[in-house]
Order: structure tokens, then C-alpha cells, then sequence
């Protein structure tokens, strides 16, 4: 089942569409990354601890999970530029919502649990409306690529992914404490880089709106769409991906904790160094997507088996990580891995669905980063409140275990 489900006729794909989808791919991706990296800092600056900080992240993270594959079969029947501008729009929306209830508790107007509770609704209503945008995007690149260049594609949506990633927390780092209001709250400043994507998010809808076509659906509204076969084979993958992204999601959600506590830094530095170690992960993630991964034409499980001794390999140098600069390296050696593994998983579901429920593939496919986007954060603020060391020890058996899924995998498909 993890075969080209189509093979009655070559498709040509589609380059400019995909270019333009880029664009818009680096919008999306450049949201979450801002969110990612602003939310340890502020949590800390509004006494929150490390575990109600990551419990607020992964409970959101679990409306991708919920929402995702009904964004996916929506797309299907009203197509994938519809239910882009939803998703782009949500998180306008929500991320204003949010920026707001930051403002009440920094003017200590909500406190405890009633902020932390208000955080979180805005949150679930980022994620669950957010959500729309991931499907829609990387069933529209299934649209327009052929079989023979699904992975090369989805290494292009990867690579747009991961650009996004980087000018997330360059955003970061360069707009945090900047008072643009000029208003008398004290370090307002830390919700600037939120707002400042808001306002791009807005021209991500206007471009969308005005350059992207939308996909005509083939399939009648009268009746529901055709969904992909949950077989043994794709619960498998999706295992496979479940494990490697709360793998990453483990890493991520601990980088800026462990900058600060390891090195002292203070929460300007702490946002610098962050966004060093982040943009520093994605830029390797790009450089393989768009490298290896664009010249590569066989299975893409292979790519994903191939990057699991980078994941090894990435933990080991963390751990034994003596400065700033090894952490560096250990964190880059994190980005080349998931550059093979994300473009790797995507492209394997994809090719499990055929032309008319692209959209239900990719959102079903999407479980699997909702789940370890979700369990991550969670598992590693319990982790790092008994080690700061131990989220990255737990990459180690958390990657043998996908090798051997991988292999069994492949021995079903032989």
C-alpha cells in the first residue's frame, strides 16, 4: 500500500504553482517557529514552570490531532485555497486573542490559573482553525507533482518548512523587547515578534487570495469523499512518524530551557541563542531537502531510514556537549536528520492515496506530527524538570525503536 497508488498515467508537475506554495508554506511555517520559540520565555516572565508551560503547548498540539483530517477531506471537497485562507486567518485571529491576554498578565489583571486557562483557549483556537493550513498546502503539492517527484516535492514543501523555521526566530531575536505601541507595560516588548506575524500572516492571505488558483474537486458534494485505507501498513508509518516527531518536538521544546539554565543567559540572550540553535537546525534540514532529497527517486522510507544515525548521532553530541558551539553542532546534526525523515513520511503516505483524496492522505498522514507535537512537549517538561540532559538521552532508545519499525515495515512492502 505504500506504492504509487497512481499508475494509469504520468503526471506532469506543476513548477510554478509550487513555487508559489512556497511562498506560502514559509508564511505558515514562520508562524508556529515565532509561537515555538516566544512561548518558554513568556511562560517564564508570567511564573509559569516548565511543565504548565509544555502542558499548554501539547494540549493545543492536540487539536491538530482532532482537527487536521477534517481540514484534509474538507480541502478534498472545497478545495485546498479555501481552506488555506481559513487556516491563515485563524491564526490572525487567535494570535491577537492571544497577544491580549498576555497584556492582562503582564498588568497582572488574570493570574494563575485563570490566565494560564485563557492562554490555553486561545491556543486551541490557534491550532484547531491553524490546522487547515498544513493539508490544504501539502495536498496541494501532491496535486501538482508526479509520482516520480512526490519526495523531490514534498523536500521542497519540507525546505519552504524549514526556511520558515529559520525567519521565525530570526523574527524573534530581533523583535523581542521592541515596545511598538509604546505602551506603559512592563516587558510588553516579549509579544512584539506575535504581532509583528500577525501582520504578516495578513499578506500571506492576501497573497494567497490573489496568486494561488484553487483545485477544482472531482468529487460530488452529494456524496462523501473517497477516504484512504487505514491498512496494517500505514498504521505502521504512521507510528514510524509518530515516533520521530516527538523525538523532535522533545528537542525543540527544551532548547531554550536548557540555554538558559545551562549558560546563565538572560531572557535577550536566551532569545538569541535560541534562535541560533533553532535557525541553525532548519538551515541543515534545508540544505539535505534541497540536495539529497531533490536528486533522490527511490522509496521514500529509505529516506527516513537513513536519517536515524543522524538522530543518534545528534543526540550523543548534545549530550556530551561541552560549549555553546558543540550544542550547535549537535542541533545541526538534529535538522539533517529531520530534513530526511519529514519529506520521507509525507511523501510515503502520499503515495498511499490516489488523485482524489489527496487532501484525507495528507491529514491523516498529519497525525502523526499532531501526536508528537502534542506528547513532546509534555514528556520533555517532566524530563527536564528531574535532567535538564535527560530529553535529549531519550532520543536514543526513542530512534532504535523506529529503526526496527522501519525494518519490519520494509519486509511487509518486500
Amino acid at each position: 500500500m505504500l506504492e504509487p497508488a497512481e499508475t494509469k498515467f504520468s503526471k506532469k508537475t506543476n513548477s510554478k504553482i509550487l513555487s508559489i506554495l512556497m511562498f506560502i508554506i514559509i508564511f505558515v511555517s514562520m508562524g508556529q517557529s515565532v509561537y515555538w520559540q516566544t512561548m518558554p520565555i513568556l511562560g517564564r516572565e508570567l511564573g509559569f514552570s516548565e511543565v504548565q508551560i509544555n502542558s499548554l503547548i501539547s494540549i493545543s498540539a492536540a487539536m491538530f490531532i482532532i482537527f487536521t483530517p477534517f481540514w484534509g477531506r474538507l480541502s478534498d471537497r472545497i478545495g485546498r485555497k479555501s481552506v488555506l485562507i481559513i487556516g491563515l486567518s485563524g491564526y490572525v485571529i487567535s494570535s491577537l486573542i492571544f497577544c491580549v491576554l498576555v497584556a492582562c498578565g503582564l498588568l497582572n489583571i488574570f493570574s494563575g490559573w485563570v490566565l494560564l486557562g485563557s492562554l490555553l483557549l486561545a491556543r486551541i483556537i490557534n491550532s484547531a482553525l491553524g490546522a487547515a493550513s498544513r493539508p490544504a498546502t501539502g495536498a496541494y503539492v501532491a496535486d501538482i507533482t508526479s509520482n516520480e517527484d512526490r519526495s523531490s516535492g514534498m523536500g521542497k514543501f519540507g525546505a519552504a518548512n524549514n526556511i520558515g523555521t529559520i525567519a521565525g526566530p530570526v523574527l524573534v531575536g530581533s523583535a523581542i523587547g521592541l515596545n511598538i505601541f509604546q505602551l506603559d507595560i512592563e516587558n510588553i516588548g516579549l509579544i512584539s515578534p506575535l504581532l509583528i506575524m500577525s501582520f504578516i500572516m495578513v499578506l500571506a492571505i492576501v497573497f494567497a487570495l490573489t496568486s494561488l488558483p484553487n483545485k477544482e474537486t472531482k468529487i460530488s458534494l452529494d456524496k462523501p469523499s473517497i477516504r484512504p485505507v487505514l491498512d496494517k501498513q500505514l498504521k505502521i508509518l504512521i507510528a514510524i512518524g509518530i515516533i520521530i516527531f516527538t523525538a523532535f518536538a522533545i528537542v525543540q521544546s527544551v532548547v531554550a530551557y536548557y540555554l538558559q539554565d545551562r549558560f546563565l543567559l538572560d531572557l535577550n540572550q536566551t532569545a538569541r541563542s535560541t534562535a541560533l540553535s533553532l535557525g541553525g537546525m532548519a538551515l541543515m534540514s534545508i540544505l539535505v531537502q534541497l540536495t539529497v532529497v531533490q536528486k533522490y527517486k527511490g522509496p521514500p522510507l529509505n529516506l527516513i531510514t537513513l536519517s536515524i544515525p543522524f538522530f543518534l548521532l545528534s543526540a550523543i553530541v548534545v549530550i556530551f556537549s561541552s560549549n555553546f558551539i558543540t550544542f550547535i553542532i549537535g542541533m545541526g546534526l538534529m535538522g539533517l536528520a529531520m530534513g530526511l525523515a519529514s519529506p520521507g513520511y509525507t511523501a510515503a503516505a502520499s503515495l498511499n492515496a490516489n488523485s482524489e483524496n489527496q487532501g484525507a492522505a495528507v491529514g491523516l498522514a498529519m497525525i502523526a506530527p499532531g501526536v508528537g507535537f502534542a506528547l513532546g512537549p509534555l514528556l520533555s517538561g517532566f524530563l527536564y524538570q528531574a535532567d535538564i540532559i535527560l530529553p535529549f538521552k531519550i532520543i536514543i532508545p526513542l530512534s532504535f525503536i523506529a529503526l526496527f519499525l522501519i525494518f519490519f515495515l520494509k519486509r511487509r512492502t518486500l
